[in-house]
């Protein structure tokens, strides 16, 4: 009784959400204040909130998100459903704060409230290890940004003289505080959204629900980051070097994420690395620092939503008939198309999915990815040498990811040719040959419940490439479609030959994680060791050391306490007759 009114709440919230973005939709823009504090006699601190265009965006995207994934939890979350239920309604009510918010500490409310609503659900099967050490790291990488992130608060709040958002654009600010302050709003940004170097948590938070995962990497959380500097656009665009860094930063982390993609062998780790690389895509667009730019990384944030929340939703379907994400699992359904077969619905909308994210002409992601490009066309033919880099790094990635879209879409639902023309040498391969052969029958789509919200996201991820009017630069176009081809056909190949190689260096991810545990985790427990022992053998033993003096002491004392009369008298005599002797002495 108590799991079903929670499920009620969650689902009654995100419908809220969803028609308070209906209701805001066209009001001219607006700021309303409550509460505040005078924090020096010409910086006030109140609490407020506003309403304009990008308010209403995000608040769609939140509540159609939200309200899918609520849906979707309804069949698929069977334990510790309250707890669940509530903390996905309040991990949307921190991101709707974060989106409504026109105070920087109000914000920043949101903002952590999110983090901590993210360890509590990727640790929702806290029984599992991998649940409990993802959540962990999580939780660690994110606030180690964060720090970055409240200093940042307070360097562009006390520089401007105001932490209410709407007027940090209007005041003045030196140019050594601005570009220190968005240069540390953006390490928590950089945290947030998993960017390079505080990337890997995102892969490893794979171990909580699908559901979950869905509207982290979709609506909420990662897609923070991106709102944020849209948000405070002028503010950043103001601050060059801070754009340059932005920029960096969002090349790296696109390539070497669909590296790591490439390589990876579990469904939603390949999803978890698209995620990483397309808000990078999102980024290096905002980095261009023109009003092009920002539109077209928030025309790519829309159209990621849709697509990136069905393909996590499609996942949780695998996942809750198969049992494992695993490539080396669902391959022996793929040996006779079984995914395919017995799970139409699946299959279709996980297509649509991946389409819309190799940017296959027609889906969403082809336009929303073709306008980042654009962008960086048109700014690089302006002369600007980050124009130019995130062009290159935005036309590579779209190869790459259309590599391991069709890779993912072959492996899971076709059988492969080579290996269905010798499936004998290959069971003597499989290491999984010893297991019972899986039973087909069993397989099915899920519920309606399931099944719904991958129908509605899968309508989004046709159409709303096409609610910003089609505005295709053919040359562009055609760039963007035979760059398609060219990650595609090795894909292909590959799988027609049965081959699926993963180079060392890509499937240990760059090597970065042991990396930092050589780099930070190892030198940490060190002085982790070195302080314990400090405290327990240095300040411990001068604490033991005074408490054993003390004991001694009283022993000693207690042994000249006998009780007897005439041992006093002669040490009273004894000591009276040494004082007259000591004064005789001094007095000659």
């Amino acid at each position: 009784m108590i799991a079903t009114a929670w499920r009620v709440i969650g689902v009654g919230f995100s419908l809220l959400v969803l028609l308070t973005a209906g209701l805001l939709y066209g009001v001219d823009p607006q700021q309303e204040r409550f509460g505040g504090v005078f924090l020096s006699r010409d910086v006030y601190l109140s609490y407020g909130v506003r309403t304009d265009d990008l308010t209403v965006f995000m608040l769609a995207i939140v509540g159609v998100v939200s309200l899918c994934v609520q849906v979707y939890s309804i069949a698929y979350v069977h334990e510790r459903v309250a707890s669940y239920t509530a903390l996905v309604t309040l991990f949307t009510a921190s991101m709707v704060t974060v989106v409504v918010s026109d105070s920087l500490f109000l914000l920043l409310i949101g903002w952590e409230l999110m983090g901590a609503c993210s360890y509590l659900l990727i640790g929702h099967y806290w029984e599992r290890r991998d649940a409990r050490s993802g959540a962990m790291k999580a939780f660690l990488m994110t606030r180690l940004g964060d720090v970055g992130f409240l200093f940042g608060i307070f360097v562009l709040g006390l520089g401007y003289k105001t932490f209410t958002l709407s007027e940090l654009g209007d005041r003045q600010i030196s140019p050594g505080l601005l570009t220190t302050g968005t240069l540390l709003i953006l390490v928590g940004i950089v945290g947030k959204s998993a960017q390079v170097p505080l990337q890997t948590w995102l892969p490893d938070a794979m171990p909580g629900p699908s559901p979950v995962s869905a509207l982290i990497h979709a609506a909420t959380m990662v897609a923070a980051g991106v709102f944020l500097i849209a948000r405070l656009y002028d503010v950043f665009a103001a601050a060059e070097t801070t754009f340059t860094v932005l920029a960096v930063i969002a090349c790296v982390t696109m390539l070497f994420a669909a590296f790591c993609a490439m390589a990876a062998v579990e469904v939603k780790r390949v999803l978890a690395w698209s995620t990483v690389s397309q808000l990078a895509i999102m980024f290096a667009g905002l980095s261009l620092g023109t009003h092009e730019g920002r539109h077209a990384a928030l025309f790519h944030l829309l159209t990621h939503a849709a697509f990136k929340g069905l393909l996590f939703l499609c996942a949780g379907v695998l996942l809750h008939q198969v049992g494992s994400a695993a490539f080396v699992v669902l391959r022996r359904y793929t040996r006779r198309g079984a995914l395919r077969k017995r799970m139409p619905v699946t299959f279709i909308t996980m297509t649509i999915g991946l389409a819309a994210l190799a940017g296959v002409p027609g889906f969403a992601g082809f336009f929303s990815k073709d306008s980042v490009i654009e962008a960086a066309w048109e700014h690089a033919r302006d002369g600007s040498t980050i124009g130019w880099v995130v062009l290159v790094s935005v036309c590579l990635t779209a190869a790459l990811t259309a590599f391991y879209c069709v890779r993912l879409w072959l492996w899971v639902f076709f059988r492969t040719p080579a290996l269905a023309g010798a499936l004998g040498a290959f069971e003597d391969d499989d290491p999984m040959a010893d297991l019972e052969e899986p039973d087909t029958a069993k397989l099915r789509d899920g519920s309606w419940l399931m099944l719904a919200p991958l129908v509605l996201l899968a309508v989004g991820a046709i159409g709303l490439g096409y609610t910003d009017g089609v505005h295709l630069k053919w040359p562009i176009a055609l760039v963007t479609t035979v760059l398609g081809l060219f990650g595609a056909l090795p894909a292909y190949s590959l799988w027609q030959r049965g081959a699926d190689p993963r180079p060392v260096v890509l499937e240990r991810e760059f090597g970065v994680d042991s990396a930092y545990q050589r780099v930070f985790a190892v030198p940490v427990q060190w002085l982790a060791k070195l302080a314990v022992g400090g405290d327990r053998d240095v300040i411990g033993g001068y604490v033991r050391g005074a408490g054993r003096a003390g004991v001694l002491a009283s022993a000693g004392f207690r042994r000249l306490q006998t009780g007897n009369v005439q041992t006093y008298l002669t040490a009273a005599v004894i000591g009276a007759v040494a004082l007259a002797i000591l004064a005789g002495v001094i007095g000659s």
